[in-house]
C-alpha cells in the first residue's frame, strides 16, 4: 500500500469528520426529534380524550335525565321484591286477580323451579275459562305490570267436542318475570 498524498489526506480527514458529525448528529439530534414526535402524539391522544371527556360533560343532563326514565319505568321490566318467593307470589296474586276480574276459575298454581337464570321466577297455572277470557287476559298479563313471558301455553278443547257445544276450556299457562329485590340498585 502506498502513502496517501497530502490531498488524499485531507480528503480523508474531512470524509471521517462528515462521518464523525453525522454519528454525532444521529446520536444526540435522532432522540431529540424523536422526543418531539412522541410528545406531539400523545398531545393529540390527550386532545382527543378532552374532547371526548368534554362531550360526556355536556351529555350529563340528558344522561340523568334518561336514568331516572329508566328508573321510573323499572316497575315495567322486573317485579320488585324482597326474595324470589315474595316476587312469585306476586306474580301468582296477579293472575289471580285477572281471574277475579275476568272471571273465570284457576285450578291451580304452583312455582316452576328457575333453572339456571337467576333474576327470574316461573309459575304454572291450570284454568278453565273462554276463548274470550283467555284472549283478554294474555292481553292484560302483557299490558299490565310487569312484562312477563309466556314459556308455554296449552289449550284443550275435549269436553267441547264430546257434548257438541261451547263450553270452557282448559289452559295449562307457564308464565316467567324477571324480579329485583328491592334494595339492590339496578345495574
Amino acid at each position: 500500500m502506498r502513502p496517501l498524498h497530502p490531498r488524499e489526506r485531507r480528503l480523508v480527514a474531512i470524509a471521517l469528520l462528515m462521518a464523525a458529525v453525522a454519528v454525532v448528529a444521529l446520536a444526540l439530534v435522532a432522540p431529540v426529534v424523536g422526543g418531539f414526535s412522541a410528545r406531539a402524539d400523545e398531545r393529540r391522544q390527550l386532545e382527543a380524550v378532552y374532547q371526548r371527556n368534554t362531550r360526556l360533560i355536556a351529555a350529563l343532563p340528558m344522561l340523568r335525565a334518561a336514568d331516572q326514565a329508566q328508573r321510573a319505568s323499572a316497575a315495567r321490566f322486573a317485579i320488585a321484591a324482597p326474595s324470589e318467593q315474595l316476587a312469585a307470589e306476586v306474580l301468582k296474586a296477579r293472575l289471580q286477580r285477572i281471574a277475579a276480574d275476568e272471571g273465570f276459575a284457576l285450578t291451580s298454581i304452583q312455582d316452576l323451579p328457575n333453572g339456571p337464570s337467576a333474576g327470574r321466577v316461573r309459575i304454572r297455572a291450570d284454568m278453565q275459562l273462554s276463548l274470550a277470557q283467555l284472549c283478554d287476559s294474555l292481553r292484560r298479563l302483557e299490558t299490565e305490570g310487569a312484562y312477563v313471558i309466556v314459556d308455554y301455553l296449552s289449550i284443550s278443547a275435549d269436553r267441547a267436542l264430546s257434548t257438541g257445544h261451547l263450553s270452557p276450556i282448559d289452559v295449562r299457562l307457564e308464565l316467567t318475570a324477571a324480579y329485583a329485590p328491592t334494595g339492590a340498585r339496578p345495574s
